[in-house]
């Protein structure tokens, strides 16, 4: 074996096992020197490209396309709903026509676990680490104040559940995160109180003058939270 041969077999794969390879070794102390380095640059190789995988990412992959599955069905949804009423105003359907179609309320249940799904991919990314006073900032609005024992919230912030104002939070579950909506009590929704979809599922409770609708995943417990919205968190009305 000439010494070009020998570079490119020590260097692509030094643990060859081939006659002349190995006599090259026996024959040169310099040659078993470089082999012996390739056989380490091949170990603090592997050593950087091991990275342990999280517990539970490949439930949480799965969960990620099933939210983006269901998010293109009800863009596609919409755009054909926007073609139609664009088609029908071209032929004439106009305002009085629509007017006679009674307006009926929507059920917050399923308003609020859309939402979940909409805001997932932001939300699952975001982690504020919102202290005490960063949420009491945001309760406040709501005539409530947090005393503490509500958890690692990661986000905080108000939204817009269906057109009504409401407050958004995330807090850590078990296992994974429960997001929590504070809703005005006099918002035009039928209140749910417990209710599912294929991936998430939630309840709603009166508390204070809201509504306070909490969400998680199908194998996630909500009582905690519950009882921590419940048991500290004053309502002044």
């Amino acid at each position: 074996m000439d010494d070009i041969l020998f570079r490119h077999t020590a260097t692509a794969t030094p643990n060859d096992k081939s006659d002349d390879f190995l006599q090259r070794l026996a024959d040169s102390d310099k040659d078993k020197a470089m082999v012996k380095e390739a056989k380490q640059f091949d170990a603090n190789l592997k050593a950087i490209l091991k990275v342990d995988v999280p517990e539970g990412l490949a439930d949480k992959i799965l969960l990620e396309q099933s939210f983006a599955i269901e998010k293109e069905r009800i863009m596609s949804g919409r755009w054909h709903i926007a073609i139609a009423a664009s088609i029908a105003f071209i032929v004439g359907i106009t305002l009085p026509l629509l007017n006679n179609f009674s307006h009926s309320p929507s059920d917050i249940g399923e308003v609020a676990m859309q939402h979940v799904q909409a805001e997932y991919y932001f939300t699952a990314q975001s982690n504020e680490r919102a202290d005490l006073k960063m949420v009491n900032a945001k309760l406040a609005r709501y005539g409530a104040k947090a005393h503490g024992g509500l958890g690692e919230v990661t986000y905080v912030n108000y939204c817009s559940l269906d057109g009504t104002p409401a407050l958004h939070m995330v807090v850590q579950g078990e296992k994974g995160q429960i997001t929590v909506f504070i809703v005005p009590g006099d918002a035009d929704f039928i209140e749910t109180k417990h209710f599912n979809n294929q991936h998430l599922k939630g309840i709603t409770e009166k508390m204070g003058n809201a509504n306070v609708v909490i969400v998680g995943e199908r194998d996630e417990s909500l009582k905690a939270i519950r009882s921590a919205m419940e048991n500290n968190i004053h309502w002044d009305i």
